[in-house]
């Protein structure tokens, strides 16, 4: 059975809660590791008793890259599921990979909140790839990290792991909704 490590870049703490119920895996197959981009953490209130939190913070990043860096410094085992600050957790992500630890990464459909196919995930790598519809065995992360200033850097992180993958699955399903909780 799979082991997932969930890292969140995180500047919009008021929606921990709400990402914190959509995990529907069991807890001894995760850690949620929650990074918040910020020098100190003022509210403590807002945080899920089911994660990790941690402070850092670089003015050399975006979008939270630094975040996820600091975050994948931390994992030693188990596979590595990005999921940002403004969406949730598929209710069937879960029970679509639980069993397939055996592949190395996997990707899949993402829709935008109006239920329009955003990306198909049958193609890894640059602008073909949200940090959100893949998920990659720290095997094969190693020192690969996100670059710090560049939009795009989920897919082309994405596409470093995918290039030393021996085992991807591409799975022709929906388990990702883009940014579903962004205003």
């Amino acid at each position: 059975m799979m082991f997932l490590n969930i890292i969140t870049p995180c500047s919009r703490p008021e929606n921990l809660f709400r990402i914190s119920s959509s995990i529907n895996i069991p807890r001894e197959n995760y850690r949620w590791i929650v990074v918040f981009d910020a020098e100190q953490i003022t509210n403590t209130k807002l945080i899920p008793d089911n994660c990790e939190y941690f402070v850092h913070k670089d003015p050399k990043s975006i979008v939270g890259n630094a975040q996820r860096n600091y975050a994948l410094d931390m994992i030693t085992e188990g596979h590595v599921y990005f999921n940002d600050d403004d969406t949730l957790i598929h209710p069937y992500l879960w029970k679509n990979v639980n069993d397939l630890d055996n592949h190395d990464f996997i990707s899949f459909m993402q829709l935008t909140k109006n239920g329009k196919i955003r990306l198909l995930g049958n193609q890894v790598g640059f602008e073909k790839t949200d940090s959100h519809n893949f998920i990659v065995d720290s095997k094969i992360i190693k020192d690969k990290r996100w670059v710090l200033d560049r939009y795009q850097a989920d897919g082309i992180f994405a596409g470093e792991c995918y290039k030393d993958s021996k085992s991807p699955l591409y799975l022709p399903l929906t388990l990702s909704i883009y940014n579903m909780l962004k205003q």
